[in-house]
């Protein structure tokens, strides 16, 4: 275990939780329930995931010091072959560990021997990724920094859970599955600066002086998404040869395509003089995107403003509930109406990450947010965050310090607190109008009162105080040691 540990440590106030369910609607992906816990990461933890007792642990890659000592390409695919990614790595010569994930994907691990940057560690492995073909995956660690002590990024689901009858296991360079033992003696570490060196060598094509997903696309012969591929090619031309692009077209389509689109294809898009930007998002270039090499290209996208890519929504669990938003690897923090109006979002980002998303069109925008949603991550509020654990503490602290020795019943009409057989009694309205509203409570009073009739222990009862009937709150009392306040004595002034 302890070796294990080692290799996967991270963030150790916060940790993920997973009770897998069962199979998805298309039959693959594996479901289940998974949420952030705001406990610190203790050996039971990773001794009850190695033992296959549920739930499964998740570790933050990201620490306290915004570093990491492993990152991980996550492939949300289930159709994969994961010994064909082996052949690709072992191609490259990449230090890269090869896991099954829970649902059947794939999780390619990168391992230092020291912490790093965490930017340096997702820097890295998004250009690994794109070179893979697997550029639309996501990249741990997502943050490449954590904003505040309140703040837990996102975890992942370690493999080994129930280690020793393991679908979560790793493979060796042959594409077998390996045992834990096997996978720790193994296993690939880095040092930081082999990490910081560490080059990702593309084989020269005529595609070196542009877009990345162009260069890796047109290795093979193509037969998928050629229209798209077409459009793409079409804006480098355009870029590289602003006279002659019209003559390219169909020698590119017959050189790379399996089956070339017709000439009435070819010859449309060459009446075409309409000025347009890279897809970038768009399949299959997203799988093969790796932005920060596009932009040093000499006919990439340059100074071309893309939208970024969102991910990893987490909703914080207060009232309201604070969200939180992955913006191209860096943190912003929303309400729940900056998240909903996209001209709210830009100026979230502007403020934040000092970046100035462009505008989508409405439609697309509600499409990305309603998958981020369906996708959401909940996260406990942190201890005393929440409005009823803050009316708990108010009623409290309101109890004790407003309880006056030898006080009456008459007394509650002053907002004092009034102690009989072990309970105590104080007037709603004095404790919301005086007592709360200086505490800036911001809860309407009938809220208020529901909170404390159903989550707090009141009652409502009726009293007679002098000559009238009052609607009263009673309570058992607290067992903190009371501060009693006593009438104050002054001796009596000499006879002159």
């Amino acid at each position: 275990m302890k070796e294990f540990v080692e290799l996967f440590t991270g963030l150790q106030r916060a940790h993920g939780c997973t009770y897998v369910d069962k199979k998805g609607s298309d039959g693959l992906k594996i479901k289940g329930k998974s949420f952030v816990k705001r406990e610190p990461v203790v050996d039971q933890l990773w001794q009850n995931h190695l033992n296959g007792i549920e739930p499964s642990l998740g570790i933050i890659p990201i620490n306290e010091d915004n570093k990491c000592i492993w990152g991980c390409i996550d492939v949300d695919k289930y159709t994969l072959d994961h010994k064909e990614i082996i052949k690709k790595i072992n191609a490259y010569t990449l230090p890269l560990t090869v896991c099954r994930s829970k649902s059947g994907g794939a999780h390619i691990f990168l391992f230092t021997n020291n912490f790093v940057p965490a930017k340096l560690m997702r820097d890295k492995l998004t250009s690994i990724s794109a070179i893979l073909g697997f550029g639309n995956a996501e990249v741990f660690p997502k943050q490449i920094e954590l904003k505040s002590q309140d703040d837990t990024g996102n975890f992942l689901n370690l493999p080994y859970f129930n280690c020793k009858n393991s679908t979560r296991y790793a493979y060796d360079n042959s594409g077998n599955a390996v045992t834990i033992d096997a996978f720790l003696s193994s296993v690939k570490r880095i040092t930081p600066e082999q990490l910081q060196s560490l080059k990702i060598e593309r084989p020269q094509s005529e595609f070196s002086d542009g877009p990345p997903c162009l260069e890796s696309l047109t290795r093979e012969k193509l037969e998928d998404g050629r229209d798209r591929v077409l459009f793409q090619y079409t804006v480098y031309a355009k870029k590289k040869w602003p006279e002659e692009w019209r003559s390219k077209l169909s020698s590119f389509n017959h050189k790379y395509f399996a089956t070339p689109l017709t000439d009435d294809v070819i010859e449309r898009k060459k009446k075409d003089n309409k000025d347009y930007g890279f897809k970038c998002t768009e399949e299959p270039m997203c799988n093969h995107c790796d932005k920060n090499l596009c932009r040093t290209r000499k006919f990439g996208i340059g100074t071309q403003v893309l939208f970024p890519q969102l991910s990893d929504l987490q909703i914080v669990k207060l009232d309201p509930p604070i969200y939180r938003l992955n913006v191209d690897g860096e943190r912003v923090e929303l309400k729940s109406e900056q998240l909903q109006e996209q001209r709210l979002f830009i100026r979230a980002c502007m403020d934040q990450i000092y970046k100035y998303p462009p505008k989508l069109k409405p439609k697309d925008y509600d499409i990305m947010i309603t998958s981020l949603l369906e996708n959401k991550e909940m996260v406990d509020a942190p201890a005393g965050a929440s409005k009823q654990e803050q009316l708990s503490q108010h009623l409290e602290n309101y109890c004790t310090m407003r309880t006056a020795e030898g006080s009456t019943k008459e007394d509650m009409e002053s907002g004092n607190v009034w102690n009989k057989d072990g309970y105590h009694h104080f007037i709603f309205s004095e404790f919301f109008h005086k007592f709360l509203h200086r505490h800036k409570w911001t809860e309407k009073y009938d809220v208020t009162l529901l909170w404390l009739l159903e989550h707090n222990g009141c009652d409502h009862v009726r009293m007679t105080v002098g000559k009238k009937k009052i609607s009263v709150i009673k309570l058992k009392e607290f067992e903190k040691e009371q501060i009693k306040i006593k009438d104050r004595t002054f001796k009596k002034e000499g006879v002159y």
